[in-house]
């Protein structure tokens, strides 16, 4: 599996650390992100080692808006 190098962390102005990614590296984490050139915009899920993609510019900067983590919440046939 390829390193994930492109992990970068800003303070946003409620002093709270954000994790962010650029369009084409790895995803992270598993959650909803959100472009930066369409703030406004619908969060897109992105699962954790999956490509970021590009933003309705092109390349953007991608910011976690909501994690998901732990067991999912609906159990797939097969995993009783």
């Amino acid at each position: 599996m390829k390193k994930i190098t492109s992990v970068q962390y800003r303070k946003s102005a409620e002093r709270r650390i954000q994790l962010k990614a650029g369009t084409g590296s790895h995803c992270p984490t598993n959650g909803f992100w959100r472009p930066e050139d369409a703030p406004a915009a619908e969060p897109v899920f992105v699962f954790e080692g999956s490509m970021m993609p590009p933003g309705k510019r092109g390349s953007t900067m991608w910011y976690l808006d909501d994690a998901q983590v732990g067991p999912p919440a609906h159990l797939l046939p097969g995993m009783n």
